[in-house]
Order: C-alpha cells, then structure tokens, then sequence
C-alpha cells in the first residue's frame, strides 16, 4: 500500500498535509506520534472515514480512494481501539462478520466461511471461546476475536487504532506476537497505531514517525538503533535506546519538571 502526497482530515479542524510513505505484505509498522498528532486520522481517510483533499492511496494496484466501500473492504481490514458491538452475539457470530463484503443482500455465510472462523480463533488460541457470550470476554479476548474476525475479512492490510491500549502488560505482549505472526505466515501488511515506541521497536519492522504534520519512515531491520533513537527524541525528548536480553528499552535522560 502506497500513501503518495494525501492531504485531508477534519473541515476547519485539523488535517494533515502532503504525506506520503508505504506498508509492504509481511510487515508490521508502528504509527507513532504524540497525542493529536494526527496517527487515528491517517486510518479514518485510508479507510474512508475521513476525507482525503489531494492526493491518492493506492493498495493492490487501484486507488482506494476512488472505490466503493465494499471494495476497499475486501482489501483493507480494520481492527479499532474498542469494540462497538454493545449487544449479546457469540463470539463465533462475531468472527462472520468479517465475510459481509463479499456476501449479497440477505445472504448468510456457508460452510466454507464458517469453517475458516473456526480455523482463525483456532490459530489465535481461543476457538473454545466459538460460542461464548461476546459481551462476557476480557478486553484481550475481544481484541482476538476482532483480529479473527478482520482475517477472516481477508484484507492485504490490516489496520488496527491502538489495539493493546486497554491491556495489561502480559496481554499487550502477547497481542503483540500474535499480530506479528499473523504479518509474517499470512503475508498481511500491518499499519497499527500505537503511543508506546518500545512496542514499535521490539514487534515492528518499521516506524512511521509523525510530527508536526511530517512523516519520516524508519526501518528498524537495517537502521541504526542510535539514528532512530535520534529520531525519536525530537517528538519523545532526550532519550537513549538500550538493548538488553534481546530486546529494546527507552531510557529517559532528562526528565523536565517544570
């Protein structure tokens, strides 16, 4: 997927201008950025919730922007922060969901939809959960049943808005490696929105930094760790990037109480 020079947001409010950068299949990125810095906005006009001005967003050789809402579906999914299903379904019901684009008016799903509902909640570990109470799941669970269900919707992308924001740490850790698996053995590109830039740097391959309406891409398989922890002091202050046991931890140097 290729943003090349979008400018769009909210009329009279904010809005980003002239961005551009790349998701590769097989590939988890960071969108990271402080709070308002424009990291939900970039998906809602991907997604075309918002509208983009200039530009285009091109995925699977075609212009996304120009589609209807059926297609783009059929090449992006999209797991949000929260939930909005408020009522009783099973779990199972909710996976389903992710099959609507491709299913005409009243149509139900198949037997071949539903066996690879139970084949995703399966590889996500939950298919005991299938015909539990949606509505009775911790937020870890709900998020992996919304995850089955945006496999099962089969994009190329997958685009998730803070996905592990509501988790505790061992839940976030785990969503974490479930969501990079899931790039790497089904060749999904991952765009997730995240305010933590240590899970960007130990379960991503790449960062998408924002700041001050900017984009600067950051490829954490080739980079060097001392340019990158430069690029991101100058939105998350004077910081330092430390390696120990096989992972990433951000050091801050100097803390300003004033």
């Amino acid at each position: 997927m290729r943003v090349n020079k979008v400018t769009g947001g909210y009329p009279g409010g904010f809005a980003l201008k002239d961005i551009s950068f790349s998701v590769d299949a097989g590939k988890v990125y960071a969108l990271l950025g402080l709070n308002g810095s424009g990291k939900t906005t970039i998906i809602k006009i991907i997604l075309g919730l918002l509208e983009a001005w200039t530009g285009n967003i091109y995925a699977a050789d075609r212009d996304i922007l120009v589609m209807k809402e059926r297609d783009r579906a059929k090449i992006i999914s999209y797991v949000p922060q929260y939930s909005d299903i408020v009522f009783d379904i099973s779990v199972i019901d909710v996976v389903l969901m992710g099959v609507s684009p491709y299913l005409k008016i009243f149509q139900t799903p198949g037997r071949k939809y539903i066996d690879r509902a139970y084949y995703y909640l399966g590889i996500l570990g939950i298919e005991n959960l299938a015909h539990s109470n949606y509505q009775v799941l911790s937020g870890g669970q709900k998020q992996l049943v919304i995850i089955a269900r945006a496999l099962l919707q089969n994009g190329r992308y997958i685009l998730m808005d803070e996905p592990e924001s509501s988790l505790d740490l061992v839940h976030k850790n785990m969503l974490m490696r479930k969501i990079r698996g899931i790039a790497k053995d089904y060749k999904k590109g991952c765009l997730i929105s995240m305010h933590n830039p240590e899970y960007a740097l130990n379960f991503c391959d790449n960062i998408i930094l924002i700041n001050d309406g900017l984009v600067t891409e950051l490829d954490l398989t080739a980079g060097d760790m001392s340019v990158i922890g430069g690029e991101l002091s100058k939105i998350y202050g004077d910081i330092e990037i430390v390696e120990y046991g096989g992972k990433y931890f951000i050091y801050q140097s100097h803390i300003d109480m004033a």
